[in-house]
């Protein structure tokens, strides 16, 4: 019936709905207003507004070759996540071995891993095998930590999906690899998406075991960040910090656009054949 109250069910869910937002946003709200003060100390509410802390910002070197840095080892760690947690999901999926469950389980298990305690291991077992302050030992460190994440977005997509699709392409003479990257990739490609930036983000934002890794003059952005509140207390880093905010919103917003247009030249195909007709 139009016009009736909705259930008090809806309204409390409404009510933990924005209460949710609320909790999430007002931290990112503190910083953002925060890295606007005119004083060299944090407070809250800012006594003042300047953009003193973004010129500041601009003058740091160090925190652009540090973000070059972490950039790179985000990219290289996303790609090797996404390469062999596509191949391991699809052979537990597809496949199921016998011990599924347990190798699932295995490769799952650096989620409960407390990262600090992953990053004292993997520097005593780098030491020991001489690969310590390499590039290499900490891509295979990240790795490690946003496999996972790969793992258990692309298990839950292929769950769903259709095998029937992938026979019919091998019976009409599709070979498996063709078919994998022709009928399978493109049915999951949205979850590889997701997955592929919530590892970017996680190795972009590791801190506890990057800490362990890295040689003096190689620090990636959060260690440099890190560093610098050793050093100095001033809202310089609330502004490093909104300024990510924007370059993390600017991505999702991106990334969402694409999907969402991503059917658009098909049904302008169809449209112009229609017309044609």
């Amino acid at each position: 019936m139009t016009g009736r109250l909705p259930h008090y069910r809806y309204l409390l869910l409404g009510a933990f709905a924005v209460a949710g937002v609320i909790f999430v946003i007002s931290p990112l709200a503190i910083v953002v207003l925060n890295s606007f003060s005119s004083v060299a100390y944090n407070v809250f509410p800012p006594e003042g507004y300047s953009v003193r802390w973004y010129e500041n910002l601009a003058q740091q070197s160090a925190f652009y070759l540090a973000a070059v840095r972490s950039v790179l080892l985000a990219l290289s760690a996303t790609v090797v996540s996404l390469v062999i947690g596509t191949l391991a999901a699809y052979s537990i999926v597809r496949y199921r071995p016998r011990w599924s469950d347990l190798i699932k389980g295995f490769l799952l298990s650096p989620i409960v891993l407390p990262n600090i305690v992953l990053g004292v291991a993997v520097f005593m077992f780098f030491i020991r095998t001489g690969l310590y302050g390499t590039y290499f030992s900490l891509v295979v460190t990240h790795v490690v930590v946003v496999l996972p994440l790969v793992i258990a977005v692309l298990t839950a997509a292929l769950a769903n999906y259709d095998w029937t699709l992938q026979e019919a392409a091998m019976d009409l003479g599709a070979g498996p690899i063709r078919t994998f990257l022709r009928v399978t990739m493109p049915q999951i490609s949205i979850s590889m998406i997701i997955s592929g930036v919530f590892a970017f983000i996680t190795s972009f934002d590791q801190v506890e075991t990057t800490l362990f890794l890295v040689r003096p003059g190689a620090n990636t952005l959060p260690i440099e960040m890190f560093l610098y509140l050793q050093k100095w207390q001033d809202p310089t880093i609330a502004a490093l910090s909104t300024v990510l905010i924007v370059f993390a919103f600017l991505i999702v917003s991106v990334l969402s656009l694409a999907m969402r247009n991503r059917g658009l030249p098909l049904a302008v195909l169809r449209q112009d054949k229609e017309k044609s007709e």
